[in-house]
């Protein structure tokens, strides 16, 4: 992608973005967003997705709750009950890149550090864990899948093509205009 729209996605999602400036050692994201920039919709619209996340709570014995400052909450007269509010895991890019004609999109999850703790032992906390989890691999799986509609070069509808073992998704103009064939055609004459 050029720098120029690399940036404004940077800019856009620093927390996503966050290890850019990070060494090749350190984190793919060195080397930029290894995708054509008719994908930069594809990719916003993702880390937006990303950003909408919902919050809930937990909750956790009175030691615990006192233990990182939660304040009690009361329920009709009952004892003190200590909830502790689950938020939704920090998205950090590792490598952005298109592999056999298709987005990937690598990452990992940071959790709070109390969540970190807790989860260890309450077993509600882990699968609210699991659901955050869950829910962003599915929107990842989700632009993945229509990278693999989208021309990588123009952002227009788009198809599986291949050149010389190379496969790409692009426009049918594209496509012509950079020597690439269908892949269904071309596979099945090649077989």
């Amino acid at each position: 992608m050029n720098e120029e729209l690399e940036l404004k996605l940077y800019k856009k999602y620093p927390n996503i973005f966050k290890d850019t400036n990070k060494s090749p050692q350190e984190s793919c994201m060195a080397f930029g967003l290894e995708v054509g920039d008719g994908w930069y919709n594809l990719i916003d619209y993702l880390c937006e997705a990303l950003t909408y996340t919902f919050t809930t709570s937990v909750e956790i014995d009175e030691e615990d709750g006192k233990g990182i400052g939660i304040e009690p909450s009361k329920w009709n007269g009952q004892k003190d009950r200590y909830f502790f509010k689950v938020e939704p895991p920090q998205v950090i890019a590792s490598q952005v890149k298109e592999k056999f004609g298709t987005l990937r999109f690598y990452y990992r999850l940071e959790y709070d550090e109390n969540n970190v703790k807790l989860s260890e032992k309450y077993a509600d906390l882990k699968e609210v864990n699991k659901r955050y989890s869950d829910y962003i691999d599915g929107i990842v799986h989700f632009a993945e899948i229509a990278s693999g509609h989208t021309c990588e070069q123009t952002g227009e509808k788009g198809q599986l093509y291949v050149r010389n073992g190379w496969l790409k998704v692009l426009s049918e103009a594209k496509a012509k205009e950079l020597g690439y064939k269908l892949f269904n055609e071309s596979h099945e004459t090649e077989n």
